[in-house]
């Protein structure tokens, strides 16, 4: 066989695989068309006891927000409010006063501190478990401001004894802040509004998102309880309930706000995790899901979810074999077969982002500006989360990197030192696209093009970030 029947049978695994991340997305788009909204049931039991737990960790610039809306929610029932604070900085008075003050109200809370952060946040939430007989549990991050009648929307449907989740959907405390939060604005609306729905009127897997929903005790013990042995502690419990019988809830018309990162090192901390602890997750869990007596197409969308970050290395190795298939094929080769699937990989999530934006009416204008920042982001982040994939791949722990919340004017940021390869890069794609078109093989240069503009867009935002000091570690 020759080299260039090497790399171009490689090269079409590479695109075979992105294709079928890429034809799912349309497979959603159609489920999701048949999605209906969850008839809440009339309650004929009395309200159970819920207790509201808050993991914390260095969050002053948001903390006493999420504390004072946990003491505003309306509910018949039963409530209290845990703040579990693993802070090692001022946060831990200012938690201290704004539970204070909960109690002062007449709102049952506490206030509670472990002295390590053993498990990260799923750590928190477990060793939090014996510290309440609730058997119900409604989680909040520390960035978010649920609306004041969350639980009274999201407890009856736990009449369905299967329901071990009611996930509510995200909304944006901070959309309009700029062009990066719009970008991931537009990421997170496409998650909720395509691919929850999808999963929901398909009767597929639906996860909870780790923050604004409520979960059954008893469907937490079932699944054998919070595991810190990957960083997305909410998709490897959602999954493990799911193998043991129950079901997930997503109601689209409760909103539950919340902050989006407005510093690129945030975000790209954020990406990371998700990366890492999805891939993780799927290490852990996807043997289970194929032994399971779930039907096919459960296993293959739990499959393509819970591995939906391969895309990133996916389109790291197509760029990385363009250059010796341009090498070793003759000029003007006609690789326009390429054309097609690589279009069409790349247009699923751009057609499940319309869809979102037309449905809530936004103008022309503004739909084109969200979906290039959107493909901008997408691309940006292949050099960032190929690394945390394929650390994913290699271990299930690792080191929990939290999402500093707070704006522009943040107390916290995270350090990035992938802009300079980021640039570096993107440079050599937009190189390598050139080169191609001199070439006459015209099917791999749009794609490279593409590339180059995420991966320069995202560095110089990193190393903009960088010199501004934005990205210094708080002390």
């Amino acid at each position: 066989m020759s080299a260039l029947a090497v790399v171009a049978a490689l090269y079409g695994v590479v695109l075979a695989a992105l294709f079928a991340y890429g034809v799912n997305s349309y497979v959603l788009l159609a489920r999701r068309r048949s999605w209906r909204a969850p008839v809440c049931p009339q309650r004929t039991l009395n309200w159970p006891r819920v207790t509201v737990q808050i993991p914390v960790y260095n969050e002053r610039d948001v903390a006493t927000r999420v504390i004072e809306a946990a003491g505003r929610l309306r509910y018949a029932g039963a409530f209290d409010v845990q703040v579990l604070d693993d802070s090692t900085d001022d946060t831990v008075g200012m938690v201290a006063d704004a539970v204070a003050a909960l109690r002062a109200r007449g709102v049952e809370a506490s206030h509670v501190r472990r002295g390590h952060r053993r498990g990260f946040k799923a750590g928190a939430l477990a060793d939090a478990l014996a510290l309440t007989d609730a058997p119900f549990l409604l989680l909040l991050d520390a960035d978010f401001v649920p609306p004041e009648d969350l639980l009274e929307r999201c407890i009856p449907h736990f009449e369905q004894a299967n329901v071990a989740c009611v996930q509510t959907r995200w909304g944006h405390l901070n959309r309009d802040a700029s062009a990066l939060t719009r970008g991931q604005a537009l990421g997170i609306d496409v998650h909720f509004s395509v691919e929850q729905r999808a999963r929901a009127a398909a009767g597929w897997p639906v996860c909870f998102n780790g923050s604004g929903g409520v979960w059954r005790r008893a469907a937490i013990d079932a699944a054998g309880g919070w595991s810190a042995d990957t960083l997305t502690e909410d998709l490897d419990l959602s999954y493990r309930a799911w193998l043991e019988g129950y079901r997930v809830v997503y109601l689209d018309d409760v909103v539950c706000p919340a902050e989006i990162p407005e510093h690129i090192g945030a975000f790209k901390a954020q990406q990371r995790r998700w990366a890492r602890g999805s891939t993780a997750t799927a290490r852990k869990l996807l043997g289970r899901i194929w032994r399971s007596p779930a039907s096919v197409g459960e296993k293959l969308q739990a499959t393509l979810h819970l591995t939906h970050y391969n895309v990133h290395p996916l389109m790291l190795a197509s760029a990385l074999l363009a250059l010796p298939l341009g090498w070793l094929a003759p000029a003007h080769s006609s690789w326009w077969t390429l054309l097609p699937p690589l279009a069409l990989a790349t247009g699923g999530p751009l057609a499940m982002a319309m869809a979102t934006r037309a449905e809530r009416g936004v103008s022309r204008r503004g739909l084109v500006s969200e979906l290039v920042g959107l493909m901008i982001l997408g691309t940006g982040l292949t050099l960032s989360n190929t690394g945390a994939v394929l650390a994913g791949l290699r271990d299930r722990a690792g080191v929990f990197e939290r999402t500093p919340k707070g704006g522009r004017r943040s107390s916290y940021a995270v350090a990035d030192r992938l802009g300079v390869y980021e640039l570096i890069a993107g440079a050599l794609c937009a190189a390598l696209a050139v080169w191609l078109v001199q070439r006459a093989i015209f099917s791999m240069a749009p794609f490279l093009m593409l590339y180059a503009a995420g991966l320069s867009c995202v560095g110089v935002a990193t190393l903009r970030e960088q010199r501004e000091g934005a990205t210094e570690r708080p002390p």
